[in-house]
């Protein structure tokens, strides 16, 4: 990175150039999200918490600026800055409860930009770098959950497409995304690892249906089903029977956990806010609690800033990535659990209520901060990587 280095473990200012565009950041999602813009736009089916059409507003103006391929190298178009610049637009987009974290560049970038052929790149790449498209990850199934190796959907080719067969589960926004990159069985015979290969498939083609289950927290996931689907011969990402080794690049590829470094952030200012606007400011039990959330806090930050520090060197931080992610999401759900404390019995309305603090805000995050604990790699397998990558311990390959 030009300007200040960092020095892990010690020091993580950031250099001014960082510092600048974060600012730059933090003030485009506050006039994006302000009330005036934001009023009538909810959608409480939707993970965003936002309506599609705003989403797709919001992108498309991130994507004028440039901030959504702010780290795609300048030869295909982005911003050609460091890592630590996307990590820092996660951390402000989370901050402002921006429905611009699971971008198309987001979940599906790592996979173009590593192994599409140079006209998937062309057709692909301008659109999801202008905010102009949605895509989505379909990778597990409803009898494989964790364990990847149980995929049963199947492509086999014919003529010169191919024809998958299977269903997708708890596929995040799948309901309005244009694309789904997915894993199937190529080759029936071979070992998972060896017998798998990835596509990115056009979710508007025959024999395809999307179905909208809705989880604990009221908005959706996808279920998409391919019944005898025919996509062309230019779905196929990367190498036949190589999807494995691609999808576990795909995974391990530009993870540092500030987006929930950011929602972790706003949570806490809201708490020790509100316990200063109230008599709980005064009680001595209540501010240590604060104050040890802070210090947590410092932690989580300090742990993704040490994954930015390493992705900006160009190595791959595989056990510091999963440190960050059982950190953050964990410590999201502790912040949830003091808010309902501090609220009381209030604090445990949900979003509509009239009455509501915060209009159930800490309601919402009680439950919803389940969910990043289990997703993109359940924090029971990060803890696997944990020991084996990061303390050398024995354990599975």
């Amino acid at each position: 990175m030009k300007g200040r280095r960092y020095t892990p473990g010690v020091d993580f200012e950031y250099p001014a150039e960082l510092a600048a565009f974060q600012a730059e950041v933090r003030a485009f999602f506050a006039e994006e999200m302000a009330p005036e813009r934001t009023r009538g736009q909810r959608d409480p089916r939707d993970l965003t918490g936002y309506s599609e059409a705003f989403e797709r507003a919001l992108q498309r103006r991130a994507g004028e600026r440039g901030y959504l391929g702010i780290s795609v190298p300048r030869e295909h178009g982005g911003g050609g800055r460091p890592l630590s610049y996307k990590a820092v637009f996660g951390f402000e987009a989370a901050y402002h409860d921006a429905p611009a974290i699971d971008t198309a560049l987001t979940l599906v970038g790592s996979q173009v930009l590593g192994y599409a052929d140079d006209r998937q790149r062309e057709r692909y790449l301008p659109r999801m770098l202008a905010g102009e498209v949605l895509m989505s990850v379909a990778y597990t199934e409803p009898e494989a959950g964790s364990d990847l190796t149980r995929i049963q959907t199947s492509a086999r080719r014919e003529g010169g497409g191919f024809v998958i067969d299977g269903v997708k589960a708890l596929v995040t926004g799948a309901h309005k995304s244009e694309y789904a990159c997915l894993v199937a069985r190529t080759d029936p015979d071979a070992p998972p690892r060896r017998g798998m290969s990835m596509f990115l498939v056009d979710l508007r083609g025959s024999g395809i249906r999307v179905e909208r289950r809705e989880t604990m927290n009221r908005w959706t996931l996808g279920e998409i089903h391919f019944e005898s689907a025919r996509v062309p011969g230019d779905a196929l990402l990367g190498e036949w029977n190589r999807g494995w080794p691609q999808m576990a690049g795909s995974l391990l590829a530009e993870r540092s956990g500030m987006a929930h470094m950011g929602w972790a952030t706003r949570n806490l200012e809201i708490l020790c806010a509100h316990a200063r606007g109230t008599e709980l400011g005064g009680r001595g039990e209540v501010r240590e609690r604060l104050a040890a959330l802070r210090c947590e806090l410092a932690t989580g930050l300090h742990f993704a800033k040490r994954v930015m520090w390493r992705q900006d060197r160009g190595e791959v931080p595989v056990h510091e990535a999963s440190m960050a992610k059982v950190y953050a999401t964990e410590l999201l759900q502790r912040i949830a659990r003091l808010g309902l404390e501090l609220l009381g019995p209030e604090g445990t309305l949900y979003r509509g209520s009239p009455s509501a603090p915060y209009d159930g805000l800490f309601a919402w995050e009680a439950i919803e901060r389940i969910h990043p604990t289990l997703s993109v790699g359940a924090n029971e397998l990060q803890r696997d990587a944990i020991a084996r990558a990061g303390l050398s311990l024995p354990g599975d390959p």
